[in-house]
């Protein structure tokens, strides 16, 4: 039913306990079940605070080209830290990422792949070095047959 034909939708409110982590990928809606399914039934993330925009991470990168974007994100993710106070954060990056593939157009998939991690790597360590006690994790998933795979990037 459409919530047009009904005034309002109502759900339960259960409060949360304060979310372990903070999660940051892309907003690419073809990911958007695989990355929570992962959050969840993987790492059992039941609440997470989360950040999700075109390039997902990649805009913490963009001092250079698109400082705005960059200046805005590191607010996101200090007033995110200040408040919800995570122990860890999550960075994950996807094959076919549309994002890039508008900044990187004559790439070939394995050099996309290649930028994604390093700009995981280069947030990971701008989010060390902001946020020392934090816990960091970095992820990239493609697709492999039916299946979305999750890599631990090293």
């Amino acid at each position: 039913m459409a919530l047009a034909e009904h005034a309002v939708y109502r759900t339960e409110f259960e409060p949360r306990p304060s979310p372990e982590a903070l999660v940051i990928h892309c907003s690419d809606p073809r990911y958007q079940f695989h990355f929570q399914e992962f959050l969840r039934q993987h790492l059992g993330l039941d609440t997470y605070e989360l950040i999700a925009v075109p390039g997902g991470p990649q805009f913490l990168t963009a001092m250079e080209f698109l400082p705005k974007f960059s200046w805005v994100g590191w607010r996101w993710v200090k007033f995110l830290v200040d408040v919800a106070k995570p122990t860890r954060v999550i960075l994950i990056g996807h094959e076919g990422c549309r994002w890039y593939k508008s900044l990187h157009l004559l790439r070939r998939q394995a050099e996309m792949r290649r930028l994604e991690e390093r700009d995981l790597h280069t947030v990971a360590a701008e989010l060390k070095e902001r946020f020392s006690a934090l816990a960091l994790e970095k992820y990239f998933a493609r697709h492999e047959g039916e299946h979305v795979v999750f890599e631990l990037v090293r």
